[in-house]
């Protein structure tokens, strides 16, 4: 056993789960004939096929299936190799954080954590911005102190690790004054209505799908991600907006939100929160410590 090449494993990851070398050389931004001289060279050390041609697909050997069912753990375990082996202390921390978070959670979820973080890891700046439709390729291309959360479901791949933190109930906002004061589907349908728009999702929103699956007579008339511009039209005008609960301290005591009817929404339906970063993160001291103040301030709220 000489001569082997451990660079070359992460490839076997990538492989699995793309199952072609253009996808595999795309994702490591290497050309498809370096994927070939890499997959040629694993061939060597194992002396197996490791993937075997099916139409347009590789289809993993019995012995490269073997590999991968420890490989991922093996990696980890050699990253860990190459971290500092002192006991972690967040008062060290230093350089930039990127915290790329759904816009309703940031006024509250993300507030809570920077407003933490600054106070423990004063040498640390953290760039705080918006969950979009491009944010898990960013995950997936930056798995250095760049982290996610946001609402489900979420399209990412295997190289992104999705964990569950917690979840949001979503309800009908208006201005205190507002003439509706009870919610039915006869009284919502004469005034505007704004939802908010979660990013990265893909198709129509549940409150769209309630209106058609009931054949209202109605329009969404808009959807946006800017919290403060549902604010101001709720204040200067009769819109109605579906917000989250987790706002509702946040955005003031001038808005009243009501419970959405059983009717279009079943009774205690929430939607579930997820914490995002790239599979090597997993496990690092860093990680551990933002899921666990994520899960603590979603379970309080």
């Amino acid at each position: 056993m000489h001569n082997k090449d451990l660079n070359l494993l992460k490839l076997l990851i990538i492989l699995n789960e793309e199952r072609q070398t253009v996808l595999a050389a795309k994702r490591m931004n290497l050309s498809q004939p370096t994927i070939s001289i890499m997959l040629k060279k694993l061939r060597d050390q194992f002396d197996d096929p490791l993937f075997i041609r099916d139409k347009n697909n590789l289809v993993p050997t019995i012995k490269c299936v073997d590999i991968l069912s420890t490989l991922p753990d093996l990696l980890t375990q050699l990253y860990k190799l190459y971290s500092d082996n002192t006991e972690w202390d967040i008062s060290q921390l230093n350089g930039e954080l990127h915290l790329l978070i759904s816009p309703p959670l940031i006024s509250t979820l993300g507030a809570q954590l920077i407003k933490k973080l600054t106070l423990l890891a004063p040498e640390l700046t953290v760039q705080c911005s918006h969950w979009d439709i491009n944010t898990s390729q960013k995950l997936e291309m930056n798995p250095h102190q760049h982290f996610g959360i946001t609402y489900l479901p979420m399209e990412t791949n295997k190289t992104l690790m999705e964990q569950e933190v917690g979840a949001d109930e979503f309800a009908f906002v208006v201005r205190k004054n507002h003439p509706l004061n009870e919610v039915t589907l006869e009284n919502i349908l004469p005034y505007p209505i704004s939802i908010c728009l979660i990013p990265g999702v893909t198709g129509p929103s549940k409150a769209e799908q309630l209106i058609r699956n009931f054949k209202l007579k109605k329009n969404i008339n808009l959807r946006t991600s800017d919290i403060a511009l549902m604010t101001t039209l709720m204040t200067d005008c009769d819109y109605v907006s579906i917000m989250p609960r987790s706002l509702q301290e946040s955005i003031g005591d001038n808005f009243q939100f009501l419970s959405i009817p059983h009717a279009l929404v079943p009774k205690g339906y929430q939607r579930k929160i997820a914490f995002f970063s790239h599979q090597t993160n997993r496990k690092q001291p860093l990680t551990e410590w933002l899921l666990a103040q994520t899960k603590d301030f979603l379970s309080k709220s």
